[in-house]
């Protein structure tokens, strides 16, 4: 499936915007996905700005729930608007 160019901006925006949240806790990605029980590479992937497979709502819904904040805290930045 190919993506718009604001698909992909979406994609990008979702994907720095887990990073940051997540630095805010743990500036390590490897420790942070050791602490929360997923693999890093699977972080790695949700935090990469250039991947294009995009991101689903049920996984930001997950990353909200490890770090507990809502999906409109998530969604409550500069980034997306």
């Amino acid at each position: 499936m190919k993506y718009s160019k604001t698909e992909r901006k979406l994609n990008a925006q979702i994907s720095h915007r887990i990073k940051e949240l997540r630095e805010e806790i743990e500036p390590v990605q490897s420790k942070f996905a050791r602490e929360h029980f997923i693999d890093r590479q699977l972080l790695n992937m949700w935090e990469n700005t250039l991947d294009d497979r995009g991101i689903t709502i049920h996984t930001i819904q997950k990353f909200c729930n490890m770090i507990d904040i809502s999906l409109s805290h998530f969604f409550n930045s500069d980034l997306f608007e």
